[in-house]
């Protein structure tokens, strides 16, 4: 009986041993910091100065997550991700001071793809991260449209590979909890909705996408408004030299009112050796029915000291035409802090180090 004992407790041990070797959770992040340079900042309603600052997140943004999977059996896995932004120059939070503002979904995974749910990347993200090498640079299609770096609340999302075919489809019920009236408001199903689509092709070094993204107002009376965007992308690998162009026309309605941009960019990615990458690119912002058009020359240059830290540095260039007032700046968006007056041109130069852990 002692022995039959000893061997159901081994057993057991062993059992879940076996269970909790299924179950892994990952810590990873970022840490990066730099100093900036930048010309030309608006200051007050007419004047301008230059500024030099540390910047925390200039060629990735400084995060911290917790990543897990656990097999369920029959192919089947709990899956689940916590991400947080952070500053690392303040130490403060980012995206609004939310804890896991980058990333917080928990969701399933099998043969068929993944289902999630939480807050997660919009599909417009999904689509930069792929087709502009910048996308998380600090000078790169954010500076024009900080939908590239777009998360959505309350949303369901669907990501599936299925041989070259990469697919992604999501859906939210309130894309921004903190704007009031943003999330769901009983009897009014269009208020805060969001609805996105990302698919692309790889074939050898080719490879070719497209996104939508629509927003509805966020409150009773604009419910019916809508911010859509269609993009276009491609990539050719001819390693060490790989080609990446973009197109995005965006629609916002408001009533019987509609207002479009374009917004294209020309980027190359030449590996000069194991260690050192360079990435010349060019954005253009061309809005409809005006001479306003703003266009951002760029060079970012990586050296790695090993297969987790690197050295960079990156030189920018903002030319705008009129009333155009698009700058460098630490929001990335028109008219924030380190925007110009009408009409006048940027200049801008980091130089930092990034650790991946």
């Amino acid at each position: 009986m002692r022995l039959a004992k000893l061997g159901v407790a081994a057993g057991a041990t062993v059992f879940s041993m076996s269970l909790y070797a299924q179950s892994t959770v990952q810590i990873y992040g970022i840490a990066d910091a730099g100093v900036e340079y930048v010309n030309n900042v608006r200051v007050g309603t007419a004047g301008s100065a230059s500024v030099v600052r540390l910047q925390s997140g200039n060629e990735s943004s400084s995060r911290i997550g917790f990543r897990g999977r656990e097999d369920l059996g029959g192919g089947l896995a709990a899956i689940f991700t916590l991400e947080n932004g952070f500053s690392i120059d303040t130490g403060t939070l980012g995206q609004g001071g939310r804890l896991f503002g980058r990333q917080a979904y928990v969701g399933l995974a099998g043969g068929l793809g993944e289902i999630q749910l939480g807050r997660q990347t919009t599909a417009i993200y999904d689509f930069g991260v792929v087709f502009d090498p910048l996308s998380s640079v600090r000078y790169g299609v954010t500076s024009f449209d900080l939908a590239y770096a777009s998360r959505a609340d309350n949303a369901v999302k669907y990501v599936g590979s299925f041989g070259g075919l990469n697919v992604a489809g999501q859906y939210s019920l309130g894309y921004d909890s903190l704007i009031a009236n943003g999330s769901e408001v009983p009897g009014a199903f269009k208020v805060g909705k969001e609805m996105g689509i990302h698919t692309n092709y790889i074939a050898g070094g080719v490879q070719i996408g497209v996104a939508y993204d629509r927003q509805n107002g966020t409150s009773v009376a604009t419910e019916a408004n809508k911010n859509q965007r269609m993009d276009f992308g491609a990539s050719v690998d001819f390693t060490p030299v790989k080609l990446l162009a973009g197109y995005q026309r965006q629609l916002v309605t408001t009533g019987l009112t509609t207002a479009a941009n374009k917004l294209y960019w020309v980027a190359l990615q030449y590996a000069t050796t194991t260690a050192l990458t360079l990435t010349p690119a060019v954005y253009v912002l061309d809005p409809q029915g005006s001479n306003n058009k703003s266009t951002m020359f760029t060079v970012l240059g990586s050296y790695a000291l090993s297969k987790r830290t690197d050295l960079y540095s990156q030189v920018a260039f903002m030319k705008n035409q009129n009333a155009a007032t698009f700058g460098m700046s630490s929001s990335g968006a028109n008219g924030g802090t380190g925007a110009v007056n009408p009409g006048d041109n940027q200049s801008a130069m980091t130089v930092g180090v990034r650790h991946r852990f």
